[in-house]
């Protein structure tokens, strides 16, 4: 199975052949046929992964206790 990852760090993104998923007794495995993948939430998380910690917090002060 091919999976699409992405460096957090340096936005680079890489197709690499990975393990199938294995179904759990109770599950269900779905069959995907087609794929998006949205460059502007990728961008955001990869512009939020490179800001120092305090720029972090400065962002998300709901989140800073």
């Amino acid at each position: 199975m091919k999976q699409l990852i992405q460096s957090f760090k340096t936005g680079e993104l890489g197709l690499f052949e990975v393990p199938a998923l294995v179904c759990g007794e109770n599950g269900a495995l779905v069959q995907t046929t087609v794929s998006l993948v949205s460059a502007g939430t990728e961008k955001m998380l990869v512009d939020f992964a490179k800001k120092s910690l305090l720029a972090k917090a400065k962002d998300r002060p709901n989140l800073v206790k």
